[in-house]
């Protein structure tokens, strides 16, 4: 951007009305007094929600098609003066280029990148590094309700587009407002300068559409719609008009349809692009509409802000209640100067009209249709044009809305051919599901993912989550929903294989039947190409049972009828989804609020059993020197890891979302006080480690019990070191987990870090912490009660009843790509069907060999052996 001088900030600290004169940049406009504040008829607001500007490429960046500049000017006041055709005005104006530079884009290889603390992959969002190119003016200046100017100085400040700051930048702002705003007068134009005569900036020119003061035309006249499109929705019906209904309803982009006939229309007028968005609207309470209208090439554009367009058009007319239409006679938009701001009306004679069809079909499934045709043309040729299926978010009335089927027929062949009425066991989703019948699927082979919804279940039509039918528990509906096979219509959104190229979303409306009794899917596809439509596609499903125990949710193909040497052939594609049915995701929520209620219980009760170890050290002193060191070493690490991993989440729990589940607890406050019971839990394993340590340290034989510590160090801590190396080596060989993830994404695999295997190990090593107990005893040969059965038993069902649970949850809980473990959680210890009986097995026998220990001897176990010996050397003693 060549440097810092243009910067006014390093030579200005502060400009005002005083020193930057009003009379020197608008002599036109001299200033004049204001009058007080009183009755009188209303004065313009001289808004601009949203506008567009050009030039200003140092301070506001170079002008994108993904980033639309803007600008918007809102009046703080406007008061009269003693000039009558003179106003009084200040207001801000926000100035928005780039609005955000970006670190990286999506043009790298890897789409998906993997969290490691919450062990599992999400989208790789581009990283922003603040708000850039956008610069707001304080202004203040008169407009003149004769002529329509405006003139206005002030300062500004902001970002520039390269970072660097921009402070107190000196301006004036001259707009011309039509007066009146008319069909042919419908923009206000005009220029942002810089007055800084030490580092200016390029000129901006700006320009918006009008928002008030507009004269309306004689009413616009339409012409009957072409056959077949007779039918429209009463979308007011029983309510009054309403332009913010009607602006959510037209939001959509409309796709142009150049089918045979329309080519001297489309010739006459110019078009030749694809989609057509209704960018701005104004109403008024009467029915009476004014429109701005931009047609491109671009599928996805925001309707907030003001488009330019390949081509626009401005017109005005009404909306006809008796046939629930709208009818616009509009003019071309053309360039009137070197500026792309510098925006004009041109030729007239552009009829337009606008409706929503009552009924529906799979290849005629717009929420919105229009026409657009030559007034001076007496061919009668129209292009057709529609929007997309029901607008995301939209809350209408629906009710009249109905559903053709054409394709059924089709599917059923297939059905029948393919073998998918073949009986399956288990419970399906029926007509009544709606929610079980949605799912998102990915490409098993060549990438790419999707969304699968239904648009009709029989004549049930759904809207979002909402079912739009005046009864659905009607006779008609009723029966419907007792029958095998349903009548069925979906709205496919797909990236991928035919778009991955430009990353384009893609629809796909298909239609056909559903086999409640198989959970089985066949229907008839259409896509959308460049000049033409593919309705030769199948597409086929196949549902998981609602009890079935597996993460693969529904399986199926989507593959072309067409010969291999057909250009619109392509090789089938199998789809798989991975996931739940919503009651499943209920249960799962249920699930990990009973698990972390589970866990908060069982370190409570493990902070018990130390404190009942506690009392009985000192109700038995000749405990604490027969408790083995290295065991108490191996809890207190067992209740100390897990606090080191969470520190940052036990003291950063702000940085968290708080969220109640359905069965009433609080999730993240059960985290919070299972980590708070822990840490208590450690204090009090330090304590009886310190004390153990101390009372070893005194004893009277602290020789010999310091040996028999030396020789369980010898054997366990061996032990665990090979135990580490097989986890090693265990680690490097079978560190290919999230396969399924690898295969949607398409990138290298990201395996998980060794010390989450390692602290897994650990938890092997816990579950086994009687074993340096055991051995101690063994050694010492001691009778000693050195653990309360209470320490030892309880703390061994709290390390068996995991691995129980797991069991349970194997069984009735459905497994997630993603699942979240609150208790018996395989990053803590090691699960499986043959941990899950290995380990209680061990840790129980360990607890029995230690209860029998403490009552009939350490070595008692190996009583034979002693005897053996002992009576050997008595024979060897009388020989001699």
């Amino acid at each position: 951007m060549g440097g810092s001088n243009y910067y006014p900030h390093e030579t200005h600290t502060d400009i005002s009305l005083s020193t930057f004169s009003y009379s020197r940049h608008c002599p036109g406009l001299p200033a004049a007094l204001d009058l007080p504040t009183g009755d009188g008829p209303a004065l313009p607001t001289l808004q601009l929600s949203t506008g567009y500007f050009s030039g200003g490429a140092r301070v506001f960046g170079p002008e994108t098609s993904s980033q639309p500049r803007s600008f918007t000017l809102l009046p703080s006041s406007v008061a009269r003066t003693a000039n009558a055709s003179l106003l009084h005005v200040s207001a801000t104006l926000a100035v928005s280029g780039v609005r955000r530079q970006l670190r990286h884009g999506l043009g790298g290889r890897n789409l998906f990148e993997y969290d490691g603390q919450a062990r599992h992959f999400r989208p790789r969002l581009p990283r922003f590094t603040g708000r850039r190119g956008s610069i707001t003016f304080g202004l203040e200046g008169y407009y003149s309700t004769a002529s329509g100017e405006l003139c206005m100085v002030g300062t500004g400040s902001g970002r520039a587009a390269d970072g660097k700051p921009v402070h107190f930048l000196p301006v004036v702002l001259r707009l011309g407002f039509p007066s009146p705003a008319n069909l042919t007068q419908s923009f206000v134009t005009g220029r942002l300068e810089s007055v800084d005569t030490i580092s200016p900036i390029e000129p901006v020119s700006l320009v918006a559409y009008a928002e008030e003061g507009y004269a309306y035309a004689e009413s616009a006249s339409c012409p009957p719609p072409p056959a077949g499109r007779l039918d429209a929705l009463q979308v007011f019906e029983g309510r009054n008009f309403s332009c913010a209904y009607l602006s959510s309803m037209l939001k959509q982009p409309f796709r142009l349809d150049y089918h045979s006939g329309s080519e001297s229309t489309a010739s006459s007028l110019g078009l030749q692009l694809r989609y057509m968005y209704v960018n701005r609207l104004q109403c008024k309470d009467d029915g009476a509409i004014r429109a701005y209208v931009a047609f491109t090439n671009q599928t996805e554009a925001s309707r907030y802000y003001f488009m330019l367009g390949e081509k626009a058009v401005v017109a005005d007319g009404f909306w006809d209640g008796q046939r629930s239409r709208l009818c616009l006679k509009g003019c071309h938009v053309v360039n009137s100067g070197p500026s792309r701001a510098d925006l004009a009306v041109g030729e007239c004679g552009i009829g337009m009209s606008f409706w929503f069809p009552a009924v529906w079909s799979l290849q005629q499934r717009s929420f919105a249709s229009g026409l657009v045709w030559n007034t001076s043309l007496k061919s009668g040729e129209v292009i057709a044009a529609g929007s997309s299926a029901i607008t995301p978010n939209y809350r209408g009335n629906l009710a009249g809305l109905k559903y053709n089927y054409t394709k059924v027929d089709e599917a059923m062949k297939h059905y029948e051919k393919s073998g998918l009425n073949k009986n399956r066991k288990g419970k399906f989703p029926d007509s009544s599901t709606y929610r079980d019948l949605v799912f998102r699927f990915f490409v098993q082979k060549g990438g790419g993912s999707g969304y699968a919804s239904p648009v009709t279940i029989g004549s049930m039509l759904f809207d979002g989550n909402s079912m739009v039918v005046p009864d659905p528990f009607s006779h008609h509906v009723t029966t419907e929903m007792k029958q095998r096979l349903i009548n069925v219509s979906y709205d496919i959104y797909y990236v991928g294989n035919w778009s991955l190229e430009s990353f384009h979303r893609r629809h796909i409306s298909a239609e056909g039947v559903y086999d409640t009794k198989t959970g089985s899917l066949c229907m008839i596809a259409c896509r959308v190409l460049n000049d033409s439509s593919d309705c030769e596609i199948l597409v086929t499903a196949q549902f998981s049972s609602l009890d079935a125990k597996t993460a693969q949710h529904v399986k199926g193909t989507i593959r072309s009828l067409r010969k291999k040497t057909d250009p619109l052939f392509f090789e089938t594609l199998d789809i798989a989804s991975y996931g739940m049915y919503p009651d499943q995701v209920d249960e799962s929520i249920w699930r990990m609020d009973l698990e972390s209620t589970m866990a908060l219980i069982s370190m409570t009760l493990a902070c018990i059993f130390i404190a009942v170890q506690l009392f009985h050290v000192n109700k038995v002193p000749e405990a604490l020197p027969a408790m083995s060191i290295t065991m108490l070493v191996v809890l207190a690490l067992g209740y100390m890891i897990p606090l080191v991993l969470n520190f940052e989440a036990l003291f950063k729990n702000s940085n968290k979302q708080t969220f109640p589940l359905a069965g009433g607890g609080w999730l993240e406050v059960n985290e919070v006080m299972v980590r708070i019971i822990t840490m208590i839990t450690f204090l009090l394993q330090l304590r009886l480690l310190q004390l153990a340590w101390s009372a070893r340290s005194v004893d009277v034989s602290k020789a010999e019990s310091w040996a028999a510590e030396r020789k369980v160090l010898w054997i366990c801590l061996p032990l665990y070191i090979i135990g580490g190396v097989i986890t090693w080596v265990v680690h490097m060989r079978f560190n290919h987990s999230r396969r399924m993830l690898r295969q949607v994404v398409q990138i290298k695999p990201v395996g998980h870090a060794f010390w989450e295997d390692l602290v897994s190990y650990g938890g092997l090593v816990l579950d086994g912490f009687l074993l340096p107990q055991v051995i101690l005893n063994a050694f010492s040969d001691s009778k000693v009660r050195a653990l309360s059965p209470g320490f030892y038993i309880g703390s061994t069902m709290i390390r068996a009843l995991p691995h129980v649970y797991d069991v349970f949850r194997r069984k009735h809980f459905v497994p997630s790509l993603r699942p979240s473990y609150m208790y018996a959680n395989p990053h803590d210890d090691l699960f499986s069907l043959a941990w899950d009986i290995v380990i209680p097995c061990g840790a129980i026998l360990l607890s029995v060999v230690l209860f029998f220990q403490q009552r009939l001897g350490g070595g008692f176990f190996l009583c034979f052996k002693s005897r053996k010996t002992r009576e050997y050397e008595m024979v060897s003693t009388i020989s001699s």
